[in-house]
């Protein structure tokens, strides 16, 4: 019989260890075409520097950058796989051997006191965001050891709805992107929540980041038009890599809707940078596992 639970452990850790080593495979094709079409000699020379990094990371199985973030999960729970499992302990554990193995830098501590255990665990990380999937028999789960550096960029943004939503939304966005110049180390996947409450605005950003695959549109047309438009503005600024100057600020902007109050719309605005640090897996109740961003 399959023990589910040593499963979720042993993915989970693979997933982290992924994450951290190598980029899914359309973040390195996109970052790819950047260094290919990008017309700034220095610009060029940040995405080259990039890739070069990247590609040594994943030769030696070593993290992308030392900044291996705080450990966050996003478990979709597929009603029809029959499965019943408390993630949170296999995941606890993954999450403390590969801070050990692969390594993690040890970056949880506690908000108040500073006291940092060294295992990334404690005060409620890893944090897990859970939601349903009525027709999976899987249940799918997404690792994202998330660096501040693009994170410490995220912010909220009220917009009235007395204004024209969509062209507030691209001022609010460029705006904020060239106030975090190259904080975030760009190029970066732009998520955006839009609508919702205060926490749900920001949540839906973060979760669009890590759409998949990498510039996929949203399915209504109206959010679809709104990615190309922010992304077109933000690649018209000039930033380029690193802040450096060049054609490429951003890599692909991704958007998540939802109803919200008729006087005003809350807008999230979070980043990931260039190291996109994230990696999903599928897990089928016989124990078949099959990983989705980072293929065998």
């Amino acid at each position: 019989m399959v023990d589910i639970s040593e499963v979720i452990s042993k993915t989970a850790y693979e997933l982290l260890k992924r994450a951290a080593t190598k980029l899914p495979q359309d973040v390195k094709w996109a970052l790819r075409r950047a260094y290919e079409n990008e017309s700034s000699p220095i610009g060029k020379a940040q995405l080259k520097a990039m890739l070069d990094n990247a590609e040594m990371a994943e030769k030696y199985g070593i993290s992308i950058c030392q900044d291996t973030g705080t450990p966050l999960f996003f478990v979709k729970w597929g009603l029809k796989s029959g499965l019943n499992i408390d993630v949170r302990r296999p995941i606890m554990e993954a999450v403390k051997k590969a801070t050990i193995d692969v390594p993690l830098r040890p970056n949880v501590i506690n908000p108040l006191t500073k006291e940092n255990p060294g295992t990334n665990i404690g005060w409620g990380m890893p944090y897990i965001y859970y939601d349903l999937d009525p027709e999976a028999d899987y249940v799918e789960i997404t690792a994202v050891p998330k660096g501040f550096g693009s994170e410490a960029k995220s912010t909220l943004v009220w917009i009235t709805t007395s204004e024209p939503i969509p062209e507030a939304i691209v001022r609010c966005v460029v705006d904020n992107t060239l106030t975090a110049m190259g904080e975030p180390c760009p190029p970066t996947i732009v998520g955006l929540g839009i609508g919702g409450t205060a926490d749900i605005a920001l949540h839906l950003a973060k979760k669009a980041i890590f759409r998949t695959p990498l510039g996929s549109l949203h399915p209504d047309p109206v959010v679809a038009e709104l990615e190309q438009r922010v992304l077109k503005a933000l690649n018209s600024t000039g930033l380029g890599p690193m802040a450096m100057g060049g054609d490429t600020t951003c890599l692909a902007v991704h958007a998540e809707i939802c109803g919200t109050h008729t006087a005003v719309v809350p807008l999230g605005i979070t980043y990931q940078c260039w190291v996109a640090r994230y990696s999903t897996a599928r897990i089928y109740p016989n124990g078949e596992v099959v990983y989705i961003t980072h293929p065998e």
